[in-house]
């Protein structure tokens, strides 16, 4: 148990080194905001995957320097490769090729602008490889080890309910400014923002 706390501590301490926590968006339909993925957001799955694949809200621009993916092994080795493709067939679509390295917890890093009006948005998500327990007939337990949720450890659906918190925290700032924020790279960075708030604002009443 203490060395499964000290992992999450570590990974969360990461994250938070990355700005992956701290995303802040402007209205929802803005942006290029991943809405699925394969593997599930959140999952168990019984083998990692070749590829790691996100949906979005908006077609994705697909320069690579704009657009990508970076996955992160439960090592915290990055083992994506290459950069991410943009589906020809669904500009709303994008994936990347992973370096399967075992079980644990793997962590998808996104980021994206929108083709559609040049809005940038990023975030993180993660997925679990745990291959499924042996069973004396019991044939549900291939169902639930690909669905995940029972499989899925605590501290994961902590972090992921951590990053919805902050997600939606930072939504709610860009909408008491009026007008849609960039994403805040850094914990720096959202500091700045939140300080913003308090500033005195009778300058553009007045106007």
């Amino acid at each position: 148990m203490k060395t499964m706390h000290r992992c999450t501590q570590a990974l969360f301490a990461a994250l938070l080194s990355m700005g992956m926590l701290f995303v802040v968006a402007g209205t929802a339909s803005a942006h290029a905001k991943v809405l699925s993925a394969i593997p599930a957001i959140g999952s168990t799955i019984a083998k990692a995957p070749p590829t790691v694949t996100v949906v979005c809200a908006e077609n994705i621009n697909p320069n690579p320097k704009l657009s990508n993916l970076f996955v992160y092994a439960p090592s915290g080795d990055l083992i994506s490769q290459g950069d991410a493709r943009v589906s020809l067939s669904n500009p709303k679509e994008m994936s990347i090729g992973i370096k399967a390295s075992g079980n644990g917890v793997y962590v998808v890093r996104w980021i994206t602008v929108s083709a559609d009006d040049g809005d940038p948005d990023q975030g993180a998500f993660v997925f679990t490889v745990k291959p499924a327990a042996a069973t004396t007939g019991n044939t549900n337990t291939s169902a639930s080890s690909t669905t995940g949720n029972s499989g899925t450890p605590l501290w994961a659906t902590i972090l992921i309910g951590l990053v919805a918190l902050v997600i939606g925290l930072g939504a709610g700032l860009a909408i008491g400014r009026g007008r849609a924020k960039p994403a805040a790279s850094t914990l720096g960075a959202m500091r700045r923002e939140v300080a913003a708030q308090d500033e005195p604002k009778t300058s553009t009443k007045s106007s």
